[in-house]
């Protein structure tokens, strides 16, 4: 039987494309024949500009319906894109998502997400964690109910900081909360590398820096006017542009995925370490 993998995208900065990855990279997953569905754990809801989807959901249609104590397994799940893929579908995020955060704070409430999918589970092959750039109780939530986490940066000292600072973070509560087992780490995305030279010089650095401490790096993704263009008209890059050389690299998260997804062990996904 497949394996559901739960995928938290998490940073310690904003500004690295985390979404536009997400949403790219689950319309690949799901051209590869997999069942998608991504959770939009982000209250500035960017999915909903992404995926042009109404920006103001009622509440109970959006994840916040998980957090606030009344949730029912009504996934309100929108199949988006369906005119290209039929197995990709959205729960919305958003500004609702402030309201519920006094809930995450009491006890028990960092469980909700897990609980949930573990009440009314779900048939999904990959459900994502798009979260956001923050390290407080949503991101915590989304850490307890994951298998594994993916984390975007560019190369530049704001994110790498953030970087070793959600490391430290993931490190303290995976020992916190003690998570048996903990989600594993699939790798880190470098993302939105420009021409410049430091972010050229760093984007070679960086790899050898984590795959030293036993890190998977992925090819790194770089910077193109054509994802914003495609995020303007609300369609993911492939069908902006079908040949797109940033296509490569978010193919090659899209199998490490599908392998964990098919069960086979390439010994590559691991817990992390502090580093």
């Amino acid at each position: 039987m497949p394996n559901q993998i739960r995928l938290a995208i998490m940073t310690g900065a904003g500004g690295v494309g985390k979404t536009t990855l997400a949403v790219n990279l689950g319309y690949e997953v799901a051209r590869l024949g997999h069942k998608v569905a991504i959770f939009d754990l982000d209250p500035q809801g960017s999915i909903n500009v992404a995926c042009r989807l109404n920006k103001t959901p009622a509440p109970k249609s959006t994840t916040a319906w998980i957090y606030s104590g009344f949730f029912d397994g009504a996934y309100s799940l929108i199949p988006v894109w369906q005119q290209h893929v039929k197995n990709l579908e959205v729960f919305q995020g958003g500004s609702a998502l402030f309201k519920v955060m006094p809930n995450l704070s009491q006890a028990g409430g960092g469980d909700l997400l897990k609980e949930a999918l573990s009440d009314y589970p779900l048939d999904h092959d990959l459900i994502i964690f798009d979260c956001p750039a923050t390290l407080e109780s949503i991101p915590k939530s989304a850490l307890i109910a994951a298998t594994h986490l993916l984390v975007p940066l560019i190369p530049d000292a704001k994110a790498i900081d953030g970087t070793r600072v959600l490391l430290d973070w993931y490190t303290a509560n995976v020992q916190e909360l003690k998570l048996s087992p903990p989600p594993a780490f699939l790798g880190f995305a470098i993302n939105n590398v420009e021409d410049g030279a430091e972010h050229q010089r760093l984007s070679k650095e960086l790899p050898p820096h984590y795959e030293a401490r036993g890190y998977r790096v992925f090819p790194p993704i770089k910077h193109y006017t054509a994802f914003t263009n495609a995020w303007s008209e609300g369609i993911p890059l492939r069908v902006h542009r079908a040949t797109h050389p940033a296509l490569k690299p978010i193919e090659t998260i899209a199998a490490a995925i599908t392998q964990e997804i098919k069960g086979k062990d390439n010994g590559k996904a691991r817990s992390a370490k502090r580093g």
